[in-house]
């Protein structure tokens, strides 16, 4: 399931038997783990005090549309963006996550 961290058992020589899942989920791993990914794409977002989920929905699709993965939701779902996992493809709503990802734990209390 995730050849990179298989091959890192193997080169620091920790005993492991390789699994052979069938499918290399890294290009997902990527989409949303990596710079430019769809978490790193919501940090960024919350900088901005003018932000808003639909904003960070944009910017998602401006830079992932095209990426391997990375799909718009069927004119018929009311999701915001579509990634294929494993198990198929998942349709993401954005709602709220702007607020759910702030720090809330900075915000100084009067």
């Amino acid at each position: 399931m995730f050849i990179l961290e298989q091959e890192e058992y193997r080169t620091e020589g920790i005993e492991w038997k390789f699994i052979d899942f069938g499918l290399d989920l890294q290009p997902c791993i990527n989409l949303i783990e990596k710079p430019l990914g769809v978490m790193a794409l919501l940090d960024e977002e919350c900088w901005f005090p003018k932000a808003t989920d639909q904003t960070y929905v944009s910017k998602v699709e401006k830079e992932l549309l095209g990426k391997p993965k990375f799909a718009k939701p069927d004119f018929r779902s009311d999701a915001d963006f579509c990634i294929l996992h494993y198990a198929g493809y998942v349709e993401y709503k954005a709602d709220k996550w702007l607020l759910k990802n702030m720090d809330h734990s900075t915000r100084t209390w009067c």
